[in-house]
């Protein structure tokens, strides 16, 4: 047997608390930053959008909800329908749902919804569906 079993054990244990306090540092609660950042969502004002819908079959009725407030709402509503909607719109964009319902025994159907921002950007999006229909769309 060469050296000695117990010199080797008490080298080992002050090289493990050389590093105690480098380990300490890393695994205390708090330490550095606590996850990753959260992007902040930045609240910009009311922005005036133009609303333009139009269906392939007449619907019995058309909700358009943001944030779960409903913002426009229609029964019976026209082939086209056109609206000025005040939204608020951050750069990370919007998300409106969409409650649409045509009559019993209706085949496929779909309304368009057109958004057209005061800058001049335009969003076109779809909802399809028999009998009802519910969708939640964005626009960024």
């Amino acid at each position: 047997m060469r050296g000695s079993p117990l010199l080797r054990a008490v080298i080992a244990l002050v090289v493990l608390l050389g590093f105690a306090p480098v380990i300490w540092h890393v695994t205390r609660a708090g330490a550095g930053t606590s996850g990753p950042a959260r992007p902040a969502v930045t609240e910009a004002g009311p922005k005036r959008v133009r609303l333009a819908l139009s269906f392939t079959m007449p619907a019995r009725r058309v909700a358009i909800l943001h944030l779960g407030r409903e913002v426009w709402a229609k029964s019976g509503p026209a082939g086209e329908e056109a609206a000025a909607l005040e939204l608020p719109w951050p750069k990370e964009g919007v998300e409106l749902a969409v409650k649409v319902e045509w009559p019993e025994g209706t085949p496929m159907a779909a309304m368009r919804m057109l958004l057209v921002t005061a800058d001049g950007a335009e969003y076109d999006r779809s909802v399809w569906g028999r009998g009802s229909a519910e969708d939640v769309l964005v626009f960024k």
